[in-house]
């Protein structure tokens, strides 16, 4: 008579625990087809597009921004469409500077204002600018504008296409936006030459040593960007958008 077989010897419990979490770490692996879709996705750039869709996206609003100008210039009659549409090379103008459509048809090349900033913070845009080349222009990377209380370049403009109401402070030009990845002090590096040299008190504030643009304050004058010490320049200057046209019965 033969014995029955011995009872199958009791799994110790951590064993069973083992062999749960192998079948799990298994069941979570992605299977090598999966392996091979993330490698092209990587190599054809789709793993990129949500990163450069998130960094395009202040462009993008800027772009509107500056349609919706153009539009409401268009409306209110101070740009035709085509004018609206040429249009292409945004520039810091000289304080008082009238709409652009408006200052590029009145300014007569003249250069008079050059002479006249005692800074030497105009210049004329190069002939790469096509229809704005031989205009005056400020370049802040060379020399940014000191906004004079007398304002001598409106002073000297004989076409009136720089503009200054009696009684009414320096024109603000356009305003200073800083690029947190090129910013030392976004970065983690201990950086404030930006709100240390920037003439306007609160224009830029420092938030944890981090500095921000108060728009509201911010006149343009560039101070910022001459100043940024960072190897890419981390400010970039926004030309002043919605300047007012010359009044029809000045024409």
């Amino acid at each position: 008579m033969s014995t029955p077989p011995p009872p199958p010897a009791e799994r110790p419990s951590w064993l069973g625990g083992l062999f749960r979490r192998i079948g799990r770490a298994a069941a979570a692996a992605p299977s090598d087809e999966q392996a091979a879709i993330d490698r092209r996705a990587f190599l054809t750039g789709k793993m990129l597009r949500p990163m450069v869709d998130r960094l395009s996206e202040p462009l993008e609003r800027a772009g509107n921004a500056a349609a919706a100008v153009i539009a409401a210039e268009q409306r209110a009659g101070a740009v035709t469409a085509a004018q609206g549409i040429a249009r292409t090379f945004p520039v810091l103008r000289p304080p008082g500077a009238v709409a652009e459509a408006d200052f590029l048809a009145g300014c007569t090349r003249c250069g008079d204002c050059l002479p006249a900033c005692p800074h030497g913070a105009i210049i004329k845009a190069p002939e790469r600018m096509r229809a704005v080349a031989g205009s005056p222009i400020i370049d802040p990377a060379s020399q940014p504008c000191l906004m004079c209380p007398d304002t001598p370049c409106i002073s000297a403009c004989q076409p009136q296409v720089l503009r200054r109401e009696a009684g009414y402070p320096v024109p603000s030009i356009g305003t200073a936006r800083i690029q947190p990845l090129d910013c030392l002090a976004h970065q983690n590096s201990t950086c404030s030459s930006c709100a240390e040299r920037c003439p306007v008190p609160g224009a830029i504030v420092l938030d944890q040593g981090r500095p921000r643009v108060v728009a509201d304050l911010c006149t343009g004058c560039g101070i910022c960007h001459h100043v940024c010490p960072a190897p890419r320049n981390a400010v970039i200057m926004l030309p002043l958008l919605g300047r007012q046209p010359i009044p029809k019965d000045r024409l």
